[in-house]
């Protein structure tokens, strides 16, 4: 069945049964919609094998993925949900990412904030290709749009381009060394606060959740160092309005997976779990689980 949609016949509070219930499931996943390296339909198949019941596809910005997904999880039989996921910065943290659950697609407002988000990142992808090309990197527009389509240009979409003209060796290599330059490092994607990107989502009829609360912690930061933080930054979410934690993520070991639910609880939040994936390649999430 497909979840797409809130209405009166599905309301929020069947929403979040439905998220939080016993299905085997997986609600943040990333597609060639946005920095995912599958399809919609090749990561729904992944996933299917996999024995999974409940899916959300959660590209960065943008509900492409989202809408190409659902007719094809409901021909398989699986329950499936809209799902979108925002970067946002507010003066407690950076790099706050939001996720919603459940909108209307076809809300005004979340289609207006989607092409603002649109607009601003081409201007600073237009800008991060020119700083390129000063230094010495020969990168065209038309190699920057074939890497997907042009479904979505960010700083991956640029590293694989690089790796593609033999710049660097691996993806990896373009972040920690080219990407590194002051220059380009200067050039900022303009970023909503976290409270109005909770906003648009309610006012689309969604649920909003904190996604991975542990990738807040600085690489300094030892974790009894962070939980005062990361308690005070989830205590602004709740100021604003969310209606979930992302309490298990690969970014949360099981022990701090535990202390993110005791606090979902004690506030009455709903409890989401994701694997966040991007790549058949696995991530490095040790930073966030040291002591």
């Amino acid at each position: 069945m497909n979840h797409c949609k809130i209405s009166e016949e599905f309301n929020k509070e069947d929403m979040r049964a439905l998220i939080e219930s016993d299905l085997k499931k997986d609600l943040h996943m990333h597609t060639r919609f946005s920095d995912g390296e599958l399809t919609p339909k090749k990561l729904i198949d992944m996933r299917a094998a996999e024995g999974y019941e409940l899916l959300a596809i959660t590209d960065h910005d943008g509900i492409g993925g989202s809408v190409a997904g659902a007719p094809y999880a409901e021909s398989l039989g699986l329950q499936f949900i809209y799902g979108i996921e925002f970067d946002s910065v507010d003066k407690l943290g950076k790099d706050l990412h939001i996720l919603g659950y459940g909108f209307d697609p076809e809300n005004e407002i979340l289609m207006d904030t989607l092409i603002y988000v649109l607009e601003e990142r081409r201007e600073r992808n237009d800008r991060f290709r020119e700083c390129l090309n000063s230094k010495g990197y020969d990168v065209r527009p038309e190699e920057v749009w074939s890497v997907n389509n042009g479904r979505y240009v960010g700083k991956p979409t640029f590293a694989t381009v690089l790796m593609q003209k033999g710049y660097v060796k691996d993806v990896r290599e373009a972040f920690s060394t080219i990407f590194q330059d002051p220059d380009l490092k200067a050039i900022k994607k303009v970023t909503m606060e976290s409270r109005d990107v909770i906003d648009v989502i309610h006012t689309a009829n969604g649920l909003a959740v904190m996604a991975h609360p542990m990738e807040q912690r600085r690489p300094d930061e030892s974790f009894e160092e962070f939980k005062p933080r990361m308690y005070a930054i989830m205590d602004r979410m709740i100021e604003y309005g969310i209606d979930g934690i992302e309490c298990f993520h690969p970014s949360a070991s099981p022990e701090q997976s535990e202390l993110l639910v005791a606090y979902a609880k004690e506030h009455g939040l709903m409890i989401t779990r994701g694997s966040d994936f991007h790549t058949m390649d696995p991530r490095e999430y040790d930073i966030y689980h040291r002591p």
